[in-house]
């Protein structure tokens, strides 16, 4: 059990020993010869449904990782901050559809991934605070880069050319009912049962359909229970 700054919120990550020792420990492996192979910064791509715990997991994978190797570093990074700003979101009338494939700037992500092979740099983070993307929050400068989303192995235009830029790709499953259960109890907490669960059949529900359709296969795909 770890517990893990979750964009501000103190979460306890918790997974089966058999879960670590047999799809978690072969992934960093994997990562950290891909790394001593090329000799310089690899970028993973870690995509999942909406609810499927990318952000814990990617941060447990980084705190794992730094556990396991010394000699190589590590970083997580979610691509929330390439949401449009919400007055942009308004100028598009895609305010309510915040969260969807078409509120986040797909060649903005794609541009500062080829920087990132190239260079250290600040990346944008999605404050929960204000509700907007933040520009230069995140200074992104380990070895190995993690960078977590719904949508990265979509092949569907503009998000098919995010793929073709990442040296590594991951698909985590998780049943469609835990995702619809996790999905009503977070938005629950803000805005009530009753219109948690019109904004999943609303919103939630059309965006794992779309990952789950649109994605193409990742090198290493895994089930979480």
């Amino acid at each position: 059990m770890n517990k893990l700054n979750v964009n501000g919120q103190m979460v306890e990550a918790i997974y089966r020993e058999e879960d670590i020792e047999t799809i978690f420990k072969p992934l960093l492996e994997r990562w950290y010869k891909m790394y001593q192979a090329k000799k310089k910064r690899i970028i993973v791509g870690l995509a999942a449904c909406p609810g499927s715990g990318k952000s814990t997991l990617s941060l447990f994978l980084e705190t794992l990782f730094c556990a396991l190797y010394k000699d190589v570093s590590f970083q997580s990074i979610g691509m929330d901050g390439f949401h449009y700003t919400n007055q942009a979101l308004k100028e598009k009338q895609l305010l309510n559809e915040k969260g969807s494939p078409n509120t986040f700037d797909v060649y903005k992500l794609k541009e500062y991934i080829i920087k990132t092979k190239k260079e250290d740099c600040f990346w944008p983070a999605y404050s929960r605070i204000v509700h907007e993307p933040v520009e230069n929050e995140v200074f992104i400068q380990s070895d190995i880069v993690l960078i977590e989303g719904n949508y990265l192995l979509s092949e569907e235009s503009p998000w098919n050319e995010i793929g073709m830029e990442l040296d590594d790709t991951v698909f985590m499953y998780v049943d469609k009912e835990i995702l619809k259960e996790r999905l009503i109890q977070r938005k629950s907490l803000s805005i009530g049962y009753e219109k948690a669960c019109l904004f999943y059949e609303n919103s939630d529900s059309k965006n794992i359909d779309y990952v789950l359709n649109t994605k193409r296969k990742a090198n290493v795909e895994f089930t979480v229970k």
